[in-house]
């Protein structure tokens, strides 16, 4: 769950569960972070992003995905 240095998180916010309309864009440098904005365990925030659970409460209205710098 740690931060490659050439890379950052990028969070996705949407309006609501279809994801057709983009609220807002946020950028992270850790996985942590994610979860601390958003009120969640990093362990949930991590298997969502890695698929391994459904999305539930905030994370069904964003995307997480990782960018190079």
């Amino acid at each position: 769950m740690g931060n490659k240095k050439n890379s950052i998180w990028v969070v996705e916010v949407f309006t609501d569960v279809i994801k057709d309309e983009l609220l807002k864009v946020y950028e992270f440098s850790t996985m942590a972070e994610i979860a601390y904005v958003l009120d969640m365990k990093p362990s949930t925030v991590s298997n969502y992003f890695h698929g391994l659970i459904k999305p539930r409460g905030n994370l069904l209205y964003i995307n997480i995905y990782r960018r190079p710098i």
